[in-house]
């Protein structure tokens, strides 16, 4: 377990510098962005957002194939990227095609924010760029953690939070043009790919045709991961996008896109910690998974300390903070980001068990778990129709991501994980 423990220091290292370095980007960028375009124009730009959610849910679970089909050896590397790279490229084509097509049919596909013009189709096109690089990123991420290089993928998220961030700071400080800004975040997103695929050519990968055999094996194991993850996947984008079609102004859907931005920010540091857990649960022999438990089990204790801790020390300080950063909406920004935190954060907490369940293959109990995150999610939403949209949706946010918390949680204290203190 030396080697492991070893792997797990890295990651936490480099989560640390992940969260950091975003934290960071946020407080220093994103602000000046904002007071040199205003929040109307950042709640256009931010609806860029929206297709990176995409992307993940046009993944299918193809990723996590990798991560879970490398170490078992029945197929090569080479031939297993290159088939997740062809069923990627498939259906990042098709969202492009479908989009599209909507597009010229005229149909109003962000609501009444934008109306028939030429920046729907900036947005649109860009749009559809960053699915289709996301897509093919998010498979080079599944092999750097497959290969046990877990901490290159957390650094890789906290050095593009940097660099797409700067450059939006540095277009802003030039013109106050929506469109330079959505130029620019496609060209980041098309750097961040090829820079990622950079990072695998030491592995002597090369592409070779896809065969059925590893198709059937990557299809297999990514469907059943996607139906697990499905809740997870389109719970924050289509949360946004609901909301765009809802919101009265686009500055209203920029306060929420930065209370999200605030709230995952502070989920995404715990579970960063957790993520060498698929990779290791997946790559152990059954023999010593009792093993894997145990440590997982310290974990939580550290993960939920922090949850808590974390929680307590944003609903004190950080509105003040906010103050500095956000000249305006800042009060609404605080309120949503707190009671957003309330599920976010404990559901990261609990990402080591998710990372169990996952590399054990208890994906149905997984899916259980995750539909009912969303249907709660779903529910609120329809039943809080009276509340004020920010309110709703930050409260609908919460109630979907605390189900899911109170479920790995049950999860954790009935399967006990080999350590009956937990």
């Amino acid at each position: 377990m030396s080697e492991h423990d070893a792997y797990l220091k890295k990651v936490a290292a480099s989560s640390l510098f992940n969260s950091a370095a975003s934290a960071l980007a946020t407080a220093v960028f994103l602000p000046f962005v904002i007071q040199r375009i205003g929040l109307q124009a950042y709640g256009l730009w931010a609806i860029l957002n929206i297709f990176i959610g995409i992307a993940a849910a046009l993944d299918f679970g193809i990723w996590k194939s990798l991560v879970f089909l490398l170490p078992r050896l029945q197929h090569s590397p080479s031939q297993l990227l290159s088939s997740c790279v062809a069923l990627c490229t498939m259906t990042g084509l098709s969202f492009c095609a479908v989009c599209g097509a909507l597009l010229l049919a005229g149909v109003p596909m962000f609501g009444r924010l934008l109306g028939p013009g030429n920046l729907v189709w900036w947005l649109g096109g860009a749009g559809c760029v960053i699915t289709v690089a996301s897509l093919l990123t998010n498979l080079a991420r599944g092999m750097l953690e497959a290969s046990f290089r877990g901490h290159w993928v957390n650094i890789g998220y906290g050095l593009l939070t940097v660099v797409q961030y700067g450059v939006a700071a540095l277009i802003a400080q030039q013109t106050r043009d929506t469109r330079a800004l959505i130029l620019g975040s496609m060209m980041v997103s098309v750097v961040s790919l090829c820079a990622h695929y950079a990072c695998l050519l030491g592995q002597s990968l090369r592409w070779q045709r896809p065969q059925r055999s590893a198709v059937v094996s990557i299809l297999r194991y990514g469907g059943a991961s996607f139906f697990s993850d499905a809740p997870v996947i389109l719970l924050g984008p289509l949360i946004s996008y609901l909301f765009v079609l809802v919101a009265h102004n686009s500055a209203e859907y920029g306060v929420f896109d930065i209370a999200l931005r605030v709230a995952t920010l502070a989920a995404t540091t715990l579970a960063l910690l957790s993520t060498p857990f698929f990779t290791i649960v997946s790559s152990v022999d059954p023999g010593a998974r009792a093993d894997v438990r145990r440590m997982i089990s310290r974990h939580l204790r550290v993960t939920l300390a922090l949850a808590v801790l974390g929680w307590a020390c944003f609903l004190l300080v950080g509105k003040p903070l906010l103050s500095v950063f956000f000249k305006e909406g800042y009060n609404d920004i605080y309120r949503a980001s707190w009671i957003m935190m309330l599920g976010t954060v404990a559901v990261a907490a609990l990402e080591p068990v998710t990372r169990m369940l996952m590399g054990i293959g208890r994906l149905g109990q997984l899916s259980l778990i995750r539909f009912s995150m969303l249907g709660s999610a779903l529910l609120c939403l329809a039943l809080l129709t009276h509340v004020d949209p920010l309110d709703r949706f930050a409260l609908s946010c919460a109630a979907g991501f605390g189900v899911s918390a109170l479920g790995l949680w049950v999860v954790n204290r009935t399967e006990r994980w080999g350590y009956s203190e937990t």
